[in-house]
C-alpha cells in the first residue's frame, strides 16, 4: 500500500488523523491527481505535435504541483527581497505578489477589499467566494509581521495599512475600544465565525506560512499549517500533491457535489470506525493476555481455579476490564493536551512518565529472557496510574518518583473508583513482564495489518469519539472468562474462518479426534490452538450476547432518536417558556433515564444535545456571544454538570454500569479537572422486572368468586412522586399474584411432576381472599413501608446534598470544585446500603416479592405459605433480619 511524507505540512490537533493522512491519504486524492496528470500529458503530447510540425507552442497546462515546484527558486528570491524592505505598504504588496504564482497554481486570485460585518465594521480580506445562492464560502485574510517574520499568523494583529487611509476603521475592528490590538486568532473566533453567515473556510496568509481553518472544527483548534518555506525548499512530491489536493479551488468550491475536502473528512471519520473495529480484537486479546498471565503468577502463589476458595473468573475478568479501561482513559487524555489533563508540554512528563513515551517502545525487540521478564513497563503504568489518581503539585514527594524530574511539571489529583487500587485487589498481587505489556500496549496502539500486508497504522484516539470508544468496550460486554480445567483445543464450524470475537467452541485432547482439519484451529506457525490446563480464555460463550442483548446502537442512529425525543419533549416543557432565560435554566433541570444504557452511548448523546440546546438559550438570553476558541470549554462544562447531576441509568451487566461511569467522565471531560461522582445515579439491576410504588384499594381484598374484582385481576394505581398512600390502600409488593412461579413449558411439566403441584396448592393457597385480620396486618405494614419510604427520601435528600458538587456553567465564571471526597461520598452510600438502612429494608421486602415470582422449581417445598410471608414481611420492615429471609430475598433479579 502507498504511504505519504507530508513534511512541511502541519496537521494540528488532527484536522484529520494522523494515520489517515500517512496511510490511506493518498489513495483518497488519486483520482484528483491523474486527473490533473492525464491533462498535463494531453498538453504536452500537444505541444510536441507543434513543435513537429514546426510551430513554437504556447506553454500548455501543467498540474498544479509542478507549477509549484517550478516556481520554488522565485519564491526564496522574492522573500529575500522582501527582507530587505521596511515600509509596511510595500511589505505587504511584495507579500501578495510573491503569494501570487502559488495562488494561480491552485486555481484561486487575489481581489482585495473591505468586507461589512454584522456590527457594521469593516474586514479587510483578500479575496472572497460565495455559492451560488450568494453564501460565503472562503474568505482569504492575510497576516503580516513587520519585524521577526516567524511569528504564528494567529497571533498577529491586522496592519493600520490594511485599511488604507481610514485609521476609524481600524480603530473600530482591531482596537475595538482596547489598549491591545486583537490578534487574528481573537478577530476570527469573536468576529469572522459569530457571523450571521459565516463562511466555511478561512485561508489565512502570512509572511511565510499559509493556515487552513474549518469553521467546523475551529472550536476545537484543528487546523492544517503550511509552512511553504519548508515545503518549497525541500520540493518533495508528496507534499507538494498534498497541497494541491487540499487548497485547490476545486477541492475547497467545486462547481457542482461536495468539496473533496469534505469527502475526505468522510471517508477519514470512516477510518476511525475502521480502526474502532480493530481496537476490538486488541481488546478482548488484550484482556486474555492480562488474565492469562495474572494466573500463572496467582498459582504460582498457591491460588487455585478450583475448590471453594478458587478465584472466580468473573472477578479476574472484570479486574483485567478495569486495567484496559485505565489504558483507554491515559490513551483519550493525552490525545487531548487542550484538556491540561496530562502535562504535555512538559519533557519530563512526556519522555519519563507518560503513556505515549511508552507507546513509542512498542515495536522495540525484546531480544533476551531479562528483557522480556523485566518490569519495567509495569512499574511505569503503576506510576503512572498513581500519578492520576493522587495528582501531584511542585514541591510535592511521591514515593517511587524522582523528587526532581517531578518538580518540572504538576497534574491535578483525579480521584476516582477507576485508579483505585482496591478496585484491582486480584491485579495488585501481580507484576505483569515487558513481553505481556508490550504486546498489549502494542495491540492498542496499532491498527491490525491489512489482509496482504504487514504495515500497521498508529491508532489515533483523538479521531476516536466517545460513541467509538463506547462500541469497542461494549462489544465484549457479553463476554466471558473462564478457566481451562483441563487442556483444551479450539474447534470451529467447517468452511467458516475463525473470527475471535464470535462463539467460541472448545474440546478436550479426547475429544479432538472427532473433529476434522476443517474444524480444528491452527496457529500461523501451523500447530494446533491450544489452551494449556489452567489457561485463562475469554470469549463470547454460547448464546451470552442474545441473553444479554448486548448490542451496540450505531451513532447514527442514537443521535437521530435522542434528537427526535428531545424534540418532543421541547414541545411539552421548554417551548412554552416566556423567555431564553428561563427556557436555558429549564433544560438544566430536565432529568434523563436509561432503564438500559449498556457504556451509555444514548445518555451521552443527549447529554451532548442538551448542551448545546442550554448555551444557544442562555446565549440568546445574555444577548452576547461566546467567543469561537472559549466554545468547546463552556460546551464541556455544561456536559459535566449534566452528567454530574441530571442523568441516571440501570444495567443488568455489572461491567457496563463501570463502561458506562467512564464513558460519562470522558465525554464530559473539562479542563477543570472535575471528576464526576454517579453513585446515585448509575446502578447494576433490572430495569424491566421489580416491585413498583402502587397500590390496590382496600375493596379489592376480600372476594367471593374468582371472576369477581380483586386485587388479582386489577391493575394497582401509581403514586406520583411525593403523592401520600390513601387510606386504606396496599401496596402491590405485599400482596401475592396467581402468576408467581408460574411454569408452563411441557418439558418441565413432564419432569417436574411433583415439585409442580406443590407449587400450584401453594399459589391456590396464597391467593385465598385476604380476611380481616390479614388486612389488618397488610395495613400495619403499609404504615411501616410509608414511614421508611419517608425516611429514606429525607436521608436521599441529606446525602444528595452533602455529596453535590460546585459546578459553575456559563455564563457563571468560576472553576469547578469537588466539596467533599471520594471516600466521604462513598461512606454516604455504603450507609445506605447497611443492612438495618431504611432503604435496604425496602428493597429487601420488595426483593423478597420478586424472588416469588422466580422461584426454583426444586425448591417448590420452602415457599412460605401466606401467614410465614407476612410474618416475614414484618420482620424485614422492623430490621430484624434472619438469614432465612434474606436467601429468599437474593432469589430475586438483583437489585430492584
Amino acid at each position: 500500500g502507498l504511504t505519504m511524507a507530508l513534511t512541511g505540512i502541519t496537521n494540528e490537533n488532527e484536522f484529520y488523523s494522523n494515520h489517515y493522512l500517512s496511510e490511506i491519504f493518498i489513495n483518497d486524492i488519486r483520482g484528483v491527481l491523474e486527473q490533473w496528470q492525464t491533462a498535463e500529458n494531453a498538453a504536452r503530447e500537444d505541444e510536441r505535435a507543434k513543435r513537429e510540425q514546426g510551430r513554437e507552442p504556447e506553454p500548455g497546462y501543467r498540474t498544479p504541483h509542478s507549477q509549484l515546484n517550478t516556481y520554488a527558486g522565485r519564491f526564496f528570491r522574492l522573500l529575500n527581497e522582501q527582507q530587505r524592505t521596511r515600509d509596511p505598504r510595500e511589505r505587504l504588496q511584495e507579500q501578495r505578489q510573491r503569494w501570487q504564482p502559488v495562488l494561480n497554481a491552485l486555481g484561486l486570485e487575489l481581489a482585495p477589499h473591505r468586507h461589512s460585518l454584522d456590527n457594521g465594521a469593516q474586514l479587510p480580506l483578500l479575496a472572497a467566494y460565495t455559492s451560488a445562492d450568494g453564501s460565503p464560502l472562503l474568505w482569504m485574510l492575510e497576516a503580516h509581521d513587520l519585524q521577526d517574520d516567524s511569528t504564528d499568523p494567529l497571533a498577529l494583529p491586522p496592519l493600520p495599512v490594511q485599511f488604507g487611509e481610514d485609521a476609524e476603521l481600524y480603530q473600530q475592528l482591531v482596537l475595538n475600544g482596547k489598549p491591545e490590538p486583537q490578534s487574528w486568532q481573537e478577530l476570527i473566533s469573536g468576529r469572522v465565525f459569530t457571523q450571521a453567515e459565516p463562511p466555511r473556510w478561512v485561508l489565512l496568509l502570512g509572511n511565510r506560512q499559509w493556515l487552513l481553518l474549518d469553521r467546523t472544527k475551529w472550536a476545537q483548534n484543528r487546523l492544517l499549517r503550511f509552512d511553504f518555506e519548508e515545503i518549497l525548499g525541500r520540493r518533495e512530491a508528496d507534499t507538494l500533491r498534498a497541497i494541491a489536493a487540499l487548497l485547490h479551488k476545486d477541492s475547497l468550491l467545486p462547481e457542482g457535489g461536495e468539496p473533496l475536502l469534505d469527502t475526505l473528512d468522510d471517508s477519514s471519520h470512516k477510518h476511525a470506525f475502521g480502526v474502532s473495529e480493530d481496537l476490538k480484537y486488541a481488546l478482548r486479546q488484550s484482556i486474555e493476555l492480562l488474565g492469562n498471565e495474572a494466573m500463572q503468577q496467582l498459582l504460582a502463589k498457591g491460588v487455585s481455579y478450583t475448590g471453594e476458595r478458587a478465584i472466580n473468573p468473573d472477578d479476574l475478568s472484570r479486574e483485567c476490564l478495569r486495567y484496559m479501561y485505565r489504558l483507554l482513559f491515559l490513551f483519550y487524555i493525552e490525545a487531548r493536551p487542550e484538556l491540561n489533563f496530562a502535562p504535555l508540554g512538559s519533557l519530563t512528563y512526556l519522555k519519563g512518565y507518560s503513556l505515549e513515551n511508552l507507546r513509542d517502545l512498542e515495536m522495540v525487540p525484546l531480544t533476551t529472557d531479562d528483557a522480556r521478564q523485566g518490569q519495567y513497563l509495569h512499574h511505569s503504568l503503576q506510576l503512572l496510574f498513581r500519578l492520576v489518581q493522587q495528582g501531584y503539585s511542585a514541591g510535592q514527594t511521591m514515593e517511587g518518583f524522582a523528587s526532581e524530574s517531578l518538580s518540572q511539571f504538576s497534574m491535578p489529583a483525579l480521584a476516582s473508583h477507576l485508579f483505585d487500587e482496591r478496585k484491582t485487589s486480584l491485579l495488585s498481587r501481580v507484576t505483569f513482564t515487558n513481553a505481556t505489556l508490550q504486546q498489549i500496549i502494542n495491540l492498542m496502539s496499532l491498527s491490525r495489518p491489512a489482509r496482504g500486508r504487514g504495515r500497521r497504522g498508529r491508532i489515533s484516539y483523538r479521531q476516536l469519539g466517545i460513541n467509538q470508544l463506547g462500541a469497542v468496550y461494549e462489544a465484549l460486554l457479553s463476554y466471558r472468562g473462564f478457566f481451562a480445567h483441563q487442556e483444551l483445543y479450539e474447534v470451529k464450524p467447517a468452511g467458516t474462518e475463525l473470527n475471535e470475537l464470535d462463539t467460541g467452541y472448545f474440546v478436550t485432547a479426547d475429544q479432538l479426534d472427532d473433529y476434522s482439519d476443517k474444524e480444528r484451529v491452527y496457529n500461523e506457525d501451523g500447530s494446533l490452538r491450544r489452551h494449556p490446563r489452567g489457561s485463562f480464555i475469554y470469549r463470547l460463550a454460547g448464546r451470552d450476547r442474545e441473553k444479554s442483548a448486548s448490542y451496540y446502537t450505531p451513532e447514527v442512529l442514537t443521535r437521530s432518536l435522542v434528537k427526535y425525543a428531545l424534540r418532543e419533549l421541547f414541545k411539552e416543557q421548554i417551548e412554552p417558556l416566556p423567555d431564553h432565560r428561563q427556557k436555558a435554566e429549564a433544560i438544566l433541570r430536565l432529568t434523563l433515564c436509561e432503564p438500559a444504557m449498556g457504556s451509555a452511548a444514548f445518555l451521552n448523546e443527549a447529554i451532548n444535545q442538551l448542551a448545546e440546546a442550554y448555551l444557544h438559550h442562555a446565549q440568546l438570553a445574555e444577548e452576547r456571544r461566546i467567543p469561537q476558541d472559549d466554545y468547546t470549554t463552556q460546551l464541556q462544562r455544561i456536559k459535566m454538570y449534566l452528567a454530574d447531576n441530571n442523568v441516571y441509568g440501570v444495567d443488568l451487566n455489572p461491567v457496563a454500569v463501570e463502561l458506562a461511569e467512564v464513558s460519562l467522565w470522558l465525554n464530559a471531560l473539562s479542563d477543570d479537572a472535575f471528576v464526576p461522582w454517579f453513585g446515585y445515579q448509575l446502578y447494576c439491576g433490572n430495569s424491566l422486572v421489580g416491585a413498583r410504588r402502587q397500590y390496590f384499594v382496600e375493596s379489592l381484598l376480600s372476594y367471593k368468586k374468582a371472576k369477581d374484582p380483586s386485587w388479582l385481576n386489577s391493575t394497582p394505581e401509581a403514586l406520583a412522586p411525593g403523592e401520600a398512600r390513601p387510606q386504606g390502600g396496599i401496596y402491590h409488593f405485599l400482596l401475592p399474584d396467581a402468576a408467581m412461579a408460574a411454569y408452563g413449558d411441557k418439558v418441565i411439566k413432564s419432569r417436574y411432576p411433583e415439585q409442580l403441584a406443590t407449587i400450584n396448592a401453594w399459589r391456590k393457597a396464597i391467593t385465598q381472599p385476604i380476611t380481616a385480620d390479614e388486612a389488618t396486618q397488610l395495613e400495619r405494614l403499609c404504615q411501616k413501608v410509608d414511614k421508611l419510604w419517608a425516611e429514606h427520601l429525607a436521608q436521599q435528600r441529606k446525602d444528595k446534598s452533602g455529596s453535590r458538587d460546585q459546578l459553575p456553567v456559563w455564563p457563571q465564571a468560576g472553576q469547578s470544585k469537588a466539596l467533599s471526597s471520594l471516600s466521604d461520598k462513598d461512606s454516604r452510600l455504603a450507609r445506605r446500603q447497611a443492612d438495618n438502612s431504611a432503604w435496604q429494608r425496602l428493597k429487601m421486602v420488595m426483593d423478597y416479592w420478586c424472588a416469588l415470582w422466580y422461584w426454583p422449581i426444586d425448591k417448590a417445598d420452602e415457599l412460605p405459605d401466606r401467614s410465614t410471608w407476612l410474618f416475614e414481611l414484618e420482620t424485614l420492615l422492623d430490621g430484624v433480619i434472619e438469614t432465612s429471609i434474606e436467601t429468599k430475598a437474593e432469589t430475586a433479579p438483583t437489585g430492584v
